[in-house]
């Protein structure tokens, strides 16, 4: 190797190494970059969520804006809004029940990081009981959550009730009402062990049939 293919090489090793450092100023143990390579660890993509809520300045360091999509990119020129088009946090007017309350229950889980959808999205940072997440507690506001009392059995789309719960949401009911635990109603025949929870497959208040 030559003299000016050395020089070239250290400084190249350097700049990376000053980019990682940059980026790694005010970010916690799990976001530190690669010294040789200034990126994040492999994987992290399906993690990064939990550590932007912890501390969203981590992120603008490198990402620039996460509100301004003119200004997001920064030194790293990776936008955020590149994956999410809408914007990071909880869109406009997302503190009315009718929105976030209705995507929640109303709409399937969605691998989709921008479509805030299902009980399991609202779980990924407010926690698996609502009220132990990185953030707000979901029973801050809703004093009767996870759902109100009985009956909770509304007579249209536009009325709170568990039958507009979608189906795909199931897993998260499972975890208080497995076999018909808290619930007047229980299979006759619980479903094997192992069943995927369902509203109507005996693994947890309804058999078959609605009774």
């Amino acid at each position: 190797m030559n003299r000016a293919k050395l020089v070239m090489g250290s400084c190249f090793a350097v700049a990376l190494a000053l980019l990682a450092w940059g980026c790694s100023g005010t970010a916690g143990p799990a976001t530190q970059l690669s010294p040789t390579k200034a990126e994040h660890q492999a994987g992290w993509i399906q993690i990064h969520w939990a550590e932007y809520v912890k501390t969203p300045d981590q992120c603008r360091t490198c990402h620039g804006s996460t509100s301004d999509p003119a200004a997001a990119g920064g030194i790293s020129k990776v936008s955020c809004f590149t994956c999410h088009p809408k914007g990071i946090n909880h869109p406009a007017g997302w503190a009315d029940p009718a929105q976030h309350g209705r995507l929640g229950a109303q709409l399937a889980p969605s691998t989709d990081p921008t479509a805030m959808a299902g009980f399991a999205h609202c779980a990924k940072c407010h926690g698996s009981t609502y009220d132990n997440g990185l953030t707000t507690s979901c029973k801050s506001c809703h004093t009767k959550a996870p759902h109100p009392d009985r009956p909770w059995l509304g007579a249209t789309l536009a009325t709170p009730s568990h039958v507009n719960t979608n189906v795909a949401n199931a897993p998260e009911c499972f975890k208080c009402h497995a076999n018909g635990a808290n619930s007047v109603l229980k299979p006759a025949t619980p479903a094997p062990a192992g069943t995927a929870p369902g509203c109507f497959n005996a693994t947890m208040c309804h058999g078959r049939t609605v009774n």
